[in-house]
C-alpha cells in the first residue's frame, strides 16, 4: 500500500520538519513500519492481510503538494492559496532537489505520498498528490478490478463532461476536459477526475439554486459551492458510481464469493489551503482499510521553533506494540477537547501511520469514516457507510443532497442538455454492522 500525510493549520510549518525530520517521517516510511494499535482486537485473517501490506516498500515514486499565495502577489487574477507541487521516480531519501526544497519552504497545508504501484509504469504522471485548480487529491488503496471497469469509469467521466461542457459551467480541469487532462494509467487519477467532475457539477446546482431566490433571501440548499458539504456529495457520488459499474460487472465488493474484494479509499482531498476532507473506507464484506491516524497536537513537537530536537517519547508509551489499544479519533477528538492550546495553534494532521512516536498525540480512524475539517475550523466526524446503506434516503435529504440533485435535473432541463445521472444510489451495499457505525461529532478547534 502506499503512504501519505497532510497538515493543515493556522500556523505554517516546514516541510522539513514535516516530512524528513520526525522519527518516523514519511520519507523513513519508504521501508518502515509504525502501526500502534492498528491490530488490537482484530480477528486472525484480518490480521494477517494488514501485516502482509505492512511488508510492502513503497519505491514507485514520490511527490509533495503545498500551498502558498505567491503567486497571486504577482498575478491578481489569482485569488488565495493555490497548490504547488514537486514529483519525482528518484529514491526520495538521496534526492537532493527534495531536500533543498523541504529545508527553505513553510506551508499553512502540505501533502506527501510515497508510491507503492499496483501496475506500471512507474513515471512522474502517475505520483500523487493530483492537483485540480484549487484542490489536491491523493489515495492509498485501491479501485477494486480496476483494468475490466477502466473503460466504464472513463465513459461515466465523458458524461459529466458533456454536462459541463454543454451548460458551459466552471470546471477544475483545462477546457472542461476531463478525460484528456488524465495524463497517467492509474486507478487514482480516474478516480480523482470523476471526483471533480462531480464536484464541477455539483458546485452548478448550488450556483443555479441560489440564483432562483432574491438576494439574501433562504434558499433550499443551506450550504455554499465552498462548502465542504459539496466535498462529501462529491464523494458519495463517486463512490456510488464506481459501485454501480462493479455491480454491472459483478465485480469488486459484488464478486460473488469473495468477500475479501472490495474498494479501498484511504482519501485525501485539501480546497484552499484550509479545508481538508479524508476518509478510511474499505466496502469489502471482510477485512479492514490501511491505516489512518489523526493528531491534533503533534504539530507542536515538530515545529523547531519549539523543539530544536525532537523530544523522545515517554517511558511508559510502547510504541513498538501494534496490538496495544490507542486512542480511537473519536476518543482524541473528545480528549482535545480539554487540553490546553498547543504552540502551533490550531491544527491538524492525518497520515498512513504517525510520523512522530507520541503514540497519545494519535488517534487511529475507524473503518469508513471520514473527517472533514472547514474553512471555519470545524472539525466533523462522519459516518461515510450511511449513504450506501439501509435508511440512506433519510441521509440525503438531512444534508440536504437531494436538493442539490434536484436544481441539477431542473437546470439540465431548462437548458435542454444532457440529462445527468445522478441521485441517492438504488443500491445498498452490504458491510458488517460492527464496521459501518463509525461515531460521529462535531469540534470547533477555535475552542
Amino acid at each position: 500500500m502506499c503512504r501519505w500525510i497532510v497538515y493543515v493549520g493556522e500556523q505554517a510549518l516546514m516541510l522539513e520538519d514535516l516530512l524528513i525530520r520526525p522519527d518516523h517521517s514519511i520519507v523513513k516510511q519508504v521501508n518502515n513500519r509504525f502501526l500502534p494499535g492498528l491490530y488490537y482486537g482484530l480477528e486472525e485473517d484480518d490480521k494477517d492481510e494488514l501485516e502482509i501490506q505492512a511488508t510492502w516498500i513503497n519505491v514507485h515514486g514520490f511527490g509533495v503538494g503545498w500551498y502558498t499565495d505567491t503567486l497571486s502577489e504577482f498575478d491578481p487574477s489569482v485569488k488565495g492559496m493555490q497548490p504547488a507541487q514537486f514529483r519525482t521516480i528518484a529514491p526520495i531519501s538521496t534526492d537532493l532537489a527534495f531536500g533543498q526544497l523541504c529545508a527553505h519552504t513553510a506551508s499553512k497545508c502540505t501533502l506527501a505520498h510515497i508510491r507503492d504501484a499496483s501496475f506500471p509504469p512507474v513515471v512522474e504522471v502517475n505520483n500523487h498528490p493530483f492537483i485540480f485548480g484549487q484542490y489536491a487529491f491523493m489515495h492509498n488503496g485501491l479501485v477494486a478490478d480496476f483494468a475490466p471497469i477502466r473503460f466504464d469509469v472513463m465513459r461515466r467521466i465523458y458524461q459529466l463532461q458533456d454536462t459541463v461542457q454543454t451548460l458551459f459551467l466552471a470546471s477544475s480541469v483545462p477546457n472542461s476536459n476531463y478525460v484528456f487532462n488524465i495524463r497517467g494509467n492509474t486507478d487514482t487519477e480516474h478516480l480523482a477526475t470523476l471526483y471533480f467532475a462531480h464536484l464541477d457539477v455539483i458546485k452548478a446546482g448550488i450556483l443555479s439554486e441560489t440564483g432562483m431566490h432574491p438576494r439574501n433571501a433562504p434558499g433550499l440548499i443551506p450550504f455554499d459551492i465552498d462548502s465542504t458539504d459539496a466535498l462529501l456529495l462529491a464523494l458519495v457520488n463517486t463512490i456510488a458510481d464506481i459501485h454501480k459499474i462493479q455491480r454491472r460487472h459483478k465485480l469488486g465488493p459484488f464478486t460473488p464469493g469473495k468477500d475479501r474484494v472490495g474498494n479501498k479509499f484511504n482519501l485525501c482531498i485539501t480546497d484552499g489551503g484550509n479545508q481538508m476532507l479524508v476518509s478510511r473506507w474499505r466496502d469489502a464484506k471482510e477485512g479492514y482499510p490501511p491505516s489512518l491516524y489523526l493528531s491534533l497536537t503533534a504539530g507542536e513537537k515538530l515545529n523547531r521553533k519549539y523543539n530544536p530536537v525532537l523530544p523522545d517519547p515517554k517511558t511508559s508509551e510502547d510504541i513498538n506494540n501494534t496490538d496495544v489499544r490507542i486512542d480511537s479519533v473519536r476518543e482524541l477528538v473528545e480528549r482535545y477537547q480539554h487540553l490546553p492550546p498547543t504552540k502551533q495553534g490550531r491544527h491538524v494532521i492525518v497520515g498512513s501511520e504517525p510520523c512522530t512516536e507520541y503514540v497519545a498525540d494519535w488517534g487511529l480512524f475507524d473503518q469508513n469514516q471520514c473527517v472533514i475539517v472547514d474553512k471555519n475550523q470545524k472539525l466533523k466526524i462522519i459516518n461515510l457507510a450511511k449513504f450506501f446503506q439501509k435508511g440512506r434516503e433519510h441521509e440525503f435529504k438531512r444534508y440536504h443532497f437531494n436538493d442539490v440533485f434536484d436544481t441539477i435535473s431542473k437546470t439540465n432541463s431548462e437548458r435542454n442538455s444532457p440529462a445527468v445521472d445522478i441521485g441517492v444510489p438504488a443500491h445498498g451495499i452490504e458491510l458488517p454492522q460492527d464496521k459501518s457505525n463509525a461515531f460521529e461529532i462535531e469540534l470547533d478547534l477555535k475552542g
